[in-house]
C-alpha cells in the first residue's frame, strides 16, 4: 500500500512540475509598424500559416527596453517604423504585454 501511495505522490509531483514547465515566454521577431507611449505594433510572420500579421504589444513601466545591450527608456529608444524588433511576452501572464523589447544599436 505504501508503495502505491509513493507512486501516486510522485505522479502528482510530475504533473505539477509539467504545469510549471508549460509556463513559457515567447519571443516575436519582426519589424515595427508603429509605436506610441503605451504600445508597439509589429509585423511578424505566423509560424503556422507563414503569412505576415500585425500584433500590438502593450508596454508598461516594467517592460525592459534594450537598444543593443543598453537598457533605455521608451523615449530614449526612439523606435522607428520598419526597424527590426524582438518582443518577449509570457503567455501565462498576459500574451499582449511586452516583458522585453530588443532593438538593434542605432548607427
Amino acid at each position: 500500500m505504501r508503495h502505491s501511495q509513493r507512486l501516486f505522490a510522485i505522479a502528482i509531483a510530475v504533473c505539477l512540475l509539467g504545469a510549471s514547465v508549460a509556463a513559457h515566454q515567447v519571443t516575436y521577431k519582426g519589424t515595427v509598424v508603429s509605436t506610441d507611449k503605451m504600445t508597439v505594433k509589429v509585423t511578424v510572420v505566423d509560424e503556422k500559416t507563414k503569412k505576415p500579421m500585425d500584433i500590438t504589444f502593450k508596454i508598461d513601466k516594467d517592460t525592459k527596453i534594450l537598444r543593443g545591450d543598453k537598457v533605455v527608456t521608451l523615449a530614449e529608444a526612439r523606435i522607428q517604423k520598419d526597424e527590426k524588433i524582438a518582443v518577449t511576452t509570457d503567455h501565462d501572464l498576459d500574451e499582449d504585454l511586452a516583458l522585453v523589447v530588443r532593438l538593434d544599436v542605432k548607427k
